[in-house]
């Protein structure tokens, strides 16, 4: 295995689209909490939507994070 690989410790929260926990988060931390907003920057929920729950909770912890 590539030790170099950037892309190992990735969790994957669409697989439809690919998108990782990391590209969620760092939406969030530009200020990005909008769930259409990120579904259309990533294509989270454009397939099968099995993945809105586990984004909409991402969103609900970056945001209060962010807050405090």
């Amino acid at each position: 295995m590539n030790e170099g690989n950037t892309f190992k410790n990735q969790v994957i929260i669409c697989h439809c689209s690919g998108t990782t926990e990391e590209t969620i988060k760092a939406l969030v931390l530009n200020n990005i909490f909008d769930f259409e907003e990120i579904s259309r920057k990533t294509g989270v929920c454009s397939g099968c939507g099995s993945c809105e729950d586990l984004v909409l909770d991402l969103i609900m912890m970056a945001r209060s994070h962010s807050t405090n």
